[in-house]
């Protein structure tokens, strides 16, 4: 599974002043490179689940790493959980007919209910079969260069989809599904194509040497592309961007024009295609013609690195305390007091914050001190440490039917002891998963 080295905090802290010839090298050219290496290690170790996080989590943050290389929206992606329900009965059917299928017949001794579902989910959703790590079935939706799927990189440009902003995640066994069809985001940045591997960097732990290369265009600046008239050139350069040998030869090709996704693609492959660190390939698409069917083109540049072996930007620190500032202006907006409190309190114990200016450590823990004040809000302090106590004590318990029976026991009770808390609601559910499980 993708990781990425930790930023290293020394060198983090000496943001603004160059300790070496590496960190006071020139930012390239934001012509060909949108985003810094040095800001890329930086977001996408920020973006790293930690050892403990949810399938929630772990979906999301996978999904928002793809998203951030290619230059669409991914801070605010979230969870929804009804869509994730959708998810998760598109696994189920699938399981049941032990195949994928986005338009399943009805499994025997199926209901009627599940089966509505299953059937709405499966017909929105990507699919999986296989080892549904929430990781590992992102990156398999983003490779989608097998033979069934590489005319249309359907799966990939769902994940990549500008206007997507809520997604869930669902699994059953070897199958798995994320929603795909959202479309709810009011205020999408403006965009002109959508290219993976992306503009500039692309860290190689992010693809693979036999993906297929797309384009995604947007309709509404570029006419719909003819694939008798677009031809798409991958020109090896050097450092200087000056040619090395000839183009790439394809091994495929195809231009793809339906639904999915923001809007038509230009796909192909290269034949015989190695990946090394540094190699640099000029992309070149001709044949596009513009809303007013004015001839244009597409070019931009591919700088395969290994990520985690980039050098410290000097602005690491100020990169690092922009993005975590984001967040914490987030979290300080939300109305919901205890939701707000328990926000602020996980952001005050991200394991990244002393990367950051100081003073948003002091914020966090200013507010959250005065929130305290109040005891509704105190007892939702205090439920959410127990109750944090009780989750461990289930994965200790493992699959011990006498010790989760135990564990099941002190979830009834703390959601009494609890009540009215987040907390207290939390552990009622999960008295109620338990004694599901175990009868």
């Amino acid at each position: 599974m993708f990781r990425i080295q930790r930023v290293n905090l020394a060198l983090l802290v000496l943001a603004g002043s160059c300790v070496s010839a590496a960190l006071c090298a020139a930012e390239p050219d934001s012509k060909w490179y949108p985003k810094s290496q040095g800001e890329m290690k930086v977001i996408l170790t920020v973006m790293e689940p930690s050892g403990d996080a949810s399938m929630k989590e772990l979906y999301i943050q996978r999904l928002k790493m793809y998203r951030y290389v290619v230059g669409v929206p991914y801070e605010d992606i979230v969870w929804n959980d009804e869509q994730a329900k959708l998810a998760h009965y598109a696994s189920l059917v699938c399981a049941k007919l032990n195949k994928l299928t986005h338009t399943p017949s009805k499994p025997a001794g199926m209901s009627d209910a599940d089966y509505k579902l299953g059937k709405q989910g499966a017909g929105q959703s990507n699919l999986f079969q296989g080892r549904t790590h929430p990781s590992r079935c992102v990156d398999g939706w983003m490779d989608d260069s097998d033979p069934k799927n590489i005319d249309r990189v359907g799966h990939r440009r769902w994940c990549i989809n500008p206007y997507m902003l809520k997604s869930g995640f669902g699994t059953v066994g070897r199958f798995a599904a994320m929603y795909a069809f959202d479309r709810s985001r009011k205020n999408t940045p403006d965009w002109d194509y959508v290219a993976y591997p992306a503009r500039g960097y692309q860290p190689m732990d992010l693809f693979g040497n036999r993906h297929a290369w797309s384009v995604s265009v947007n309709p509404r600046k570029y006419a719909k592309p003819s694939k008798k008239e677009i031809k798409a050139t991958i020109q090896p350069v050097d450092a200087n961007l000056e040619k090395m040998g000839g183009p790439l030869k394809h091994n495929y090709f195809n231009v793809e024009t339906s639904g999915f996704g923001s809007g038509p693609a230009i796909i192909f492959r290269p034949d015989a295609f190695s990946m090394e660190a540094n190699a640099r390939y000029k992309v070149t698409i001709t044949g596009l013609k513009t809303k007013k069917k004015q001839p244009t083109k597409i070019e931009y540049l591919v700088h395969f690195v290994h990520i985690q072996d980039a050098p410290d930007s000097p602005n690491s620190r100020a990169i690092m305390t922009k993005h975590l500032r984001k967040r914490l202006d987030a979290a300080l907006t939300i109305k919901d007091r205890p939701e707000k409190l328990e926000r602020l309190i996980a952001f005050s114990e991200d394991r990244l914050l002393p990367s950051a200016e100081p003073a948003l450590a002091k914020e966090a823990k200013d507010t959250i001190a005065e929130m305290l004040k109040d005891p509704k809000l105190q007892k939702e302090r205090d439920a959410d440490r127990r109750y944090k106590m009780v989750v461990a004590m289930e994965k200790k318990a493992g699959k011990n039917k006498r010790a989760l029976a135990e564990v099941a026991r002190v979830y009834r009770d703390f959601a009494r002891v609890f009540k009215g808390t987040r907390a207290g609601a939390r552990a009622g559910a999960d008295f109620e998963r338990l004694k599901d499980a175990l009868h």
